[in-house]
């Protein structure tokens, strides 16, 4: 009988999958506490540039570059951007970084630069537009910028205005606006060939005051429009986003409201269901960046409190995060 039982409980130890069981792995954390930085794969190395922490009190814009190497589990120091930058829209193709507004803490930047792999800042295009806080995603070689502030620390600047520029010539085009009054601090993935928006922020100025969106929405080749889908779970800004596969994108983390503040939830969304499905949550709540490389999903660093960055960085196998879409 001793020999049955255990003969019986084998299969059932074995229905738990490594997938199923496993949690978010935390990493040698971010050579100082940062939030708002760039940061992009290139190859099998993570790299981040600029950003910004608070030290006694005050906020410092910062302008290092640094490369995690993923085989070694280490950071090491690649260089420096021209200028300090944080808020700034980017994307990866090619083996190279892009980004282009963003701020040093006054007037937003107005130009398109790329970090290549021997980490040395280039300037590919002038007269960009002057954003910071826009969302941004890459499709094909073009540099979606979606919104944004046009002044640093100015939420009243908050605009609807689209941008697409072409990273090889540097040529921009305006695309049609996003349908909502004003824009900022929202999360936007390329998936399955389209791009895709979620939450942010917008101007409310009968409140005077900030408030958070709840809405979804898409890019639709055919009509060049974006085309409203089932909103987010509730409202929120400064959450992140990023593609698991050519279906589905996982969405996590931001800030609710003055009264829950900082949220780690996050869902998964299928591009071709239309829908949200809750997920493994984020390992803290923050405002973070999300970032896939190879068959992980690595958190780095963001605003965990108010005037507050932290330095953790943490990775999950992308598959933990998908095992919801089966179940």
């Amino acid at each position: 009988m001793k020999l049955l039982a255990m003969f019986l409980a084998i299969p059932f130890m074995s229905t738990t999958s490594p997938a199923l069981a496993a949690e978010w792995e935390p990493m040698p954390p971010l050579p100082e506490a940062n939030g708002g930085f760039i940061g992009g794969a290139l190859g099998e190395d993570l790299v981040i540039a600029g950003g910004t922490n608070w030290r006694d009190g005050t906020k410092h814009w910062l302008d290092g570059i640094f490369v995690f190497e993923t085989s070694r589990k280490a950071w090491r120091e690649a260089g420096r951007l021209t200028v300090p930058c944080a808020y700034a829209a980017s994307g990866t193709s090619d083996g190279r970084l892009y980004f282009t507004g963003g701020s040093g803490g006054e007037k937003p930047h107005a130009s398109l630069s790329q970090i290549g792999r021997d980490f040395t800042v280039q300037t590919m295009a002038s007269d960009t537009p002057q954003t910071v806080s826009s969302a941004s995603a890459l499709l094909g070689s073009e540099l979606w910028i979606i919104g944004g502030s046009r002044e640093q620390a100015q939420v009243t600047t908050m605009t609807n205005a689209c941008y697409a520029i072409d990273t090889r010539t540097g040529k921009m085009r305006r695309l049609a606006d996003l349908p909502v009054p004003s824009f900022s601090s929202g999360a936007a993935a390329t998936c399955g060939g389209r791009v895709f928006v979620f939450g942010g922020a917008r101007w409310d100025a009968a409140a005077n005051a900030v408030a958070n969106l709840q809405s979804t929405f898409t890019w639709t080749k055919k009509s060049e429009r974006w085309e409203a889908l089932a909103p987010y779970p509730f409202p929120v800004r400064g959450c992140a986003a990023v593609a698991l596969d050519e279906r589905h994108i996982y969405i996590a983390g931001g800030y609710k409201n003055d009264v829950e503040e900082f949220t780690a939830e996050a869902f998964l969304f299928d591009v071709e269901s239309g829908r949200f499905r809750t997920t493994k949550a984020l390992p803290f709540r923050a405002m973070t960046t999300l970032l896939r490389i190879g068959g992980f999903v690595y958190c780095l660093g963001g605003e965990d409190q108010k005037k507050h960055r932290s330095a953790a960085i943490w990775r999950i196998p992308r598959q933990a995060l998908l095992d919801v879409a089966s179940r």
